[in-house]
């Protein structure tokens, strides 16, 4: 009997980005089928109006156009969508890497991108134009251009905060029984409540990038398409296993 294809991963973009600002990602992760999605308000989706539910069905399409479960793994905003999926369809997620995503969503904690998300939609052009110039200035032009691919979804921001703050990310991580990943940058505002994401579930795994930011999987995508690699090789079935 043949073995079965890998288990294919579905990448999930996060806030004011595009699905293809993952492509260095993609590209680091071989032999699997790889999909990278824009979300609703984002890419080539712009014009549409950001909701957690409209994100978890875009993911779902995405698996069932791979044709059987699949890693998710997604960083950021994209951390949370990764976890809503698991956690509403853990039938179809094989594995879960939530990268950049461990702060328990609630208004306190959203105030001040609240604020930013009025800002960027009172003033979306000089927004934009200040968002590029900060981007550049911190990480370089080559995860600046990556970011900018698809282009900037500014005006989205108001609408993912509204959604991600009313979020119950550990309660929906409850729900999934299977393998999770959490990888952190050491120097990451995200971190807070990671050590009670990682005590979620027994099949939990905590990884701390040292000396990296929030952004590090576009400023380090071969780091993170081999930890994903690691992650979906270790389990990935064989013919027998399977039920």
């Amino acid at each position: 009997m043949s073995a079965p294809a890998p288990t294919p991963v579905v990448l999930v973009h996060g806030i004011r980005v595009s699905g293809a600002s993952l492509h260095r990602i993609a590209a680091a992760i071989p032999g699997r089928r790889v999909v990278y999605p824009d979300l609703p308000g984002h890419g080539e989706r712009r014009e549409e109006t950001f909701t957690l539910a409209g994100a978890v069905d875009t993911i779902v399409d995405a698996i069932d156009s791979l044709g059987r479960p699949a890693v998710v793994a997604g960083m950021s905003m994209g951390g949370y969508v990764s976890m809503a999926v698991a956690g509403r369809r853990p039938e179809l997620v094989a594995g879960l890497v939530a990268m950049c995503a461990t702060a328990q969503p609630s208004r306190l904690f959203a105030t001040p991108f609240r604020a930013f998300g009025a800002a960027t939609a009172y003033l979306p052009e000089q927004a934009a134009t200040m968002s590029r110039w900060l981007t550049r200035a911190a990480v370089g032009r080559q995860v600046s251009s990556d970011m900018e691919i698809g282009g900037l979804a500014l005006a989205s921001i108001k609408d993912v905060v509204a959604e991600v703050s009313r979020f119950d990310a550990l309660g929906e991580l409850a729900q999934y029984p299977g393998p999770i990943e959490f990888m952190n940058g050491g120097w990451d505002q995200f971190r807070v409540n990671e050590r009670r994401f990682a005590a979620v579930s027994p099949r939990a795994n905590l990884t701390v990038i040292p000396r990296a930011s929030h952004l590090f999987p576009l400023i380090q995508p071969e780091l993170t398409g081999a930890s994903i690699t690691e992650f979906a090789e270790s389990i990935d079935v064989r013919p027998s296993e399977r039920g």
